[in-house]
């Protein structure tokens, strides 16, 4: 099956979760034998192949907001996607995210071939719709599930938003996890020293993710004091871009500056090994469809203090693999914190099992044999 997948962001471009998902699950259906192009931003016009991936980049000119530089990097995508076929002929085309609908919905219409398309977050639930430009890009996710032939979420609790916000027909609406590369947290070698990080005897407690009000940031700020007050040795390392020196002036505020080290966007070799290294990942959100880094922790053999909230519901067993908090509630962060800190054996048994739940569960070539079914189910062949 010839598969053309259009996602705005493809590593080494990456800023949020959708390049890492998108780079391993093309990965994965080429080791299954599927020929897979993808058609991405970057900077000048080229391809190359990454890891048996045909990859197209395609530049994208200024322009005034998100939405307009969405539409002309679609248009351009279209263009290629038309080049490209007079070769390849694609069976399916596979669009991420509300940024890559306007290219989706075009390659379908322009090539006669059927869509599928993954919703990864929704405007309603990142920032909800205030005003024209969230209602557009609103708008533009309900198209997407509208012309879509099959539509992916990736959360058991999103697929329920997702029918309550878009109303599709149940039939063609599937839930489908995202995954981890486990293989790569056991190849990878420490690439860090921790002394850059933390002292020896501190105990490292990692946050990963884009610093953004819906990741709960702030919440975990605020339980930074009383986590300190129990565990003087915890270090709180926040690791990836976003709004870092809003951040950086809360912690200063609150008076944790001198322990909380914020680190910016970190090459993934670095943030493997602040997996490794740290005592326990934490994930405040208070909106969040999926929760991967519940997954990575698990890959990395360590146990998660996560929301209870969306995908987190899911990807943390309370009591298991990890510890669940109330959402937006820094006491219970910070006291579910303290109870990782405070036993490291129970601590450890929860690493192992979120690790064999991973194992089990959540790897990627699971996961492409799903998205293949829903690819043979948008050209008929299977029901």
């Amino acid at each position: 099956m010839k598969i053309l997948m259009a996602t705005w962001e493809f590593p080494p471009f990456k800023v949020g979760g959708i390049g890492s998902h998108c780079y391993d699950l093309c990965k994965a259906l080429t080791e299954q034998g599927a020929d897979v192009h993808v058609v991405t931003f970057g900077e000048q016009e080229k391809k190359e192949i990454v890891d048996g991936i045909n990859v197209h980049r395609i530049p994208s000119g200024h322009a005034p907001d998100t939405i307009s530089w969405a539409m002309m990097l679609g248009h351009g995508m279209e263009k290629k996607a038309i080049e490209l076929n007079k070769e390849e002929k694609f069976d399916v085309v596979h669009a991420h995210d509300w940024m890559m609908v306007p290219a989706g919905v075009g390659i379908k219409k322009t090539l006669d071939v059927p869509m599928v398309f993954t919703l990864h977050s929704t405007e309603h639930g990142r920032s909800g719709i205030h005003d024209s430009y969230t209602k557009m890009i609103n708008d533009l996710e309900w198209y997407g599930t509208y012309e879509a032939n099959e539509i992916i979420t990736v959360g058991s609790d999103f697929y329920k938003e997702v029918r309550w916000l878009f109303h599709p027909p149940e039939n063609k609406l599937h839930y489908i996890p995202n995954g981890v590369d486990v293989d790569r947290f056991d190849s990878s070698t420490f690439s860090i020293d921790k002394n850059d990080y933390a002292l020896d005897w501190e105990k490292i407690v990692l946050f990963v993710g884009r610093l953004t009000h819906q990741k709960g940031v702030e919440h975990l700020i605020k339980a930074m004091p009383a986590v300190l007050a129990e565990n003087s040795g915890a270090k709180f390392v926040i690791a990836g871009g976003g709004a870092v020196d809003y951040y950086r002036g809360m912690a200063m505020h609150h008076g944790v500056g001198s322990k909380a080290l914020f680190t910016g966007y970190v090459p993934e070799n670095v943030l493997l090994s602040l997996f490794k290294t740290s005592e326990v990942t934490v994930a405040p959100s208070i909106y969040e469809p999926f929760g991967i880094v519940a997954l990575e922790a698990g890959a990395a053999r360590k146990p998660i203090v996560g929301s209870y909230v969306g995908g987190l519901k899911e990807t943390i067993v309370h009591n298991t693999t990890g510890l669940h908090s109330y959402p937006a509630d820094y006491k219970s962060i910070a006291a579910q914190i303290n109870t990782m800190l405070s036993d490291p054996g129970w601590s450890k048994s929860m690493g192992l099992n979120g690790r064999k739940r991973v194992e089990k569960n959540y790897r990627w070539n699971r996961i492409a044999a799903l998205t293949f079914k829903c690819y043979l189910k948008s050209l008929g062949v299977i029901e």
